[in-house]
């Protein structure tokens, strides 16, 4: 019974000596991989840092092209208004020289058409007495 207890213990000993050579191992990877980890995650660092770095002048860029292409909206909006404006002016005034011309044309149609019935009146009298003259 003694043999097969040293014998247990002797086996129990090899097997812890074995878990900790494996956990051992495996300690050594882990540093490895929190070893490469940490180098990943400065590149990242980096690589971000830069990322900010090299945006900065892009969006300082962006803000100034946003702000003028606000400013132009907006003189465009105003000059636009000024053409509304303009094209009102114009309508009003083709508007009033449309209803002068109807106006003048209401006032001369009339006497204009008295006269040239009355000029033809006289030429066909001055005719007709042409004619009776040279018989």
């Amino acid at each position: 019974m003694e043999q097969t207890i040293g014998i247990l213990n002797a086996l129990a000993l090899i097997g812890l000596i074995v878990l900790t050579i494996v956990f051992v191992l495996f300690l050594l990877k882990a540093k490895t991989a929190l070893e490469e980890l940490m180098k990943t995650m400065k590149t990242m660092s980096q690589t971000l840092d830069r990322i900010e770095k090299d945006s900065k002048p892009v969006f300082v860029q962006l803000e100034t092209t946003l702000q003028d292409t606000s400013s132009t909206m907006k003189s465009v909006q105003r000059q636009m208004s000024t053409v509304e404006s303009a094209l009102e002016s114009i309508k009003q005034i083709a508007d009033r020289v449309n209803d002068l011309e109807a106006r003048l044309q209401a006032k001369i149609e009339k006497p204009v058409m008295q006269a040239a019935g009355f000029v033809s009146g006289i030429t066909n009298a001055i005719e007709s007495f042409m004619a009776e003259f040279k018989k």
